[in-house]
């Protein structure tokens, strides 16, 4: 999330007319995160989220929409989209794609390390779903999958210092070799960082942020969350956070034999995307009112610390 929009009170006005959400009481801008336009929406109504589409072709946006609404029906904690008066669920502002969604209650505990109940809660929720995503009526390919990482890789290797080359060409290279299209998969969230997570207590009470969603291999997304939930400072991997996370999602949804000798290579194909991600933010970056850029040097140490496994 974060601020690349300014809303003209007038045009901000006529947006939220089409919509049963009573009278504006205050509106804040979000500004963590790197792709969309966020603000805290509060209304006679309640409150909510406005998001501003900045990159997304305004045709894949429903796909989103639709995952948080079919989740956020079967018993997982998401935000599911606010129709119009006119039923839509995806309006125009400031000439751009933009969408209300619930405010769900929490927070996450980005900025410091989970305790043991708090990742067995995420693995089961996490599990919980994948299963719900199964009968999801629409496909849509992982939009930063391998061949997102292969051709982001070509576009920055000329900015890379020799070092960050040679990783590279050798990860992009290797990671031909883990096709996840073999593995159980469905609808991923891709992006279960714990900013995207809200906890009371230890219960998890919304997960946020769908829009890197996909279909890919569900152990690729554990593998983002031990990555992202299970690192310490020097990349290298926290053991028994892992396991427990491993265990709590097995406890739901039990591995299957072609799934185990894949756990480290697919969190070192989680860290690379991420690396990818951040590099591509550093070097082809975007003007915002409000942004958060995140260093691409942790998603290399934790790369890094993987290829030690594998």
């Amino acid at each position: 999330m974060a601020v690349y929009t300014e809303l003209p009170d007038a045009e901000l006005a006529s947006f939220l007319a089409a919509y049963d959400l009573g009278s504006l009481e205050q509106i804040t801008g979000i500004c963590a995160g790197t792709e969309n336009s966020n603000f805290f929406l509060d209304t006679q109504g309640g409150r909510f989220v406005l998001t501003i589409f900045e990159r997304l072709p305004r045709e894949s946006i429903p796909y989103y929409l639709h995952v948080t609404e079919w989740l956020s029906q079967h018993g997982i904690p998401c935000p599911a989209p606010v129709h119009s008066r006119a039923g839509e669920i995806l309006g125009t502002l400031c000439g751009k794609p933009a969408a209300i969604v619930q405010r769900l209650a929490g927070q996450s505990i980005e900025g410091r390390v989970p305790n043991e109940a708090e990742i067995s809660a995420l693995g089961q929720l996490l599990a919980r779903m994948h299963l719900a995503g199964r009968g999801f009526p629409e496909e849509h390919p992982n939009p930063a999958g391998l061949g997102w990482c292969q051709e982001t890789g070509r576009r920055l290797f000329p900015k890379l210092s020799p070092a960050e080359r040679e990783l590279l060409a050798d990860e992009r290279e290797t990671q031909k070799q883990w096709p996840r299209d073999k593995l159980p998969g469905g609808v991923i969230h891709a992006d279960l960082f714990p900013d995207n997570v809200l906890f009371q207590g230890n219960t998890i009470t919304g997960t946020i942020d769908y829009y890197y969603a996909g279909d890919d291999a569900w152990l690729y997304d554990l593998a983002i969350v031990a990555n992202a939930w299970c690192s310490f400072p020097d990349g290298s991997l926290d053991k028994n956070l892992a396991a427990i996370l491993w265990q709590a999602y097995e406890s739901v949804r039990p591995f299957e034999r072609r799934e185990h000798g894949l756990w480290f290579p697919y969190m070192r194909a989680a860290a690379l995307r991420f690396w990818l991600l951040r590099l591509e933010a550093k070097h082809f970056p975007r003007g915002g009112q409000l942004t958060e850029l995140r260093d691409p040097e942790e998603y290399q140490r934790i790369l890094e610390r993987r290829r030690e496994f594998c």
